[in-house]
């Protein structure tokens, strides 16, 4: 459903959501295929990294860069304070990408937390 990137649009986003929460709302969402581990995770994931495409593509060109910044295994409450990366690390690092000059940052890519920042992936 999402893997046109081309052509990805919000409408087809928020469908994927919306689809999701009746599914968890009819109990049909492990036999539907959505992931088993951190369920709303995942899916909440994937919807902010599809539409973090669908703004790159929007603002590609006007002085807007549009990207994904992924921390890595933090210690949170969520990791049960297991991680690589200390909270303070991650913050780090995604506040020089924030601060980066427009020009110097690309638009529509995935960062994966480390020393310096890697780009992982594109959006």
């Amino acid at each position: 459903m999402l893997l046109d990137e081309e052509n990805l649009s919000e409408k087809q986003i928020e469908g994927l959501v919306k689809l999701f929460l009746e599914d968890v709302k009819n109990g049909t969402w492990k036999s539907k295929g959505w992931p088993k581990l951190w369920t709303d995770y995942a899916v909440s994931k994937l919807a902010l990294n599809a539409y973090s495409e669908v703004l790159a593509r929007k603002y590609k060109g006007k002085g807007i860069s549009v990207n994904c910044y992924c921390p890595g295994f933090t210690q949170t409450s969520m990791t049960g304070g297991k991680g690589k990366y200390t909270p303070q690390d991650t913050a780090e690092i995604g506040v020089t990408l924030t601060l980066l000059p427009p020009q110097h940052l690309p638009t529509g890519m995935f960062y994966l937390g480390s020393n310096p920042p890697n780009i992982y992936s594109k959006l």
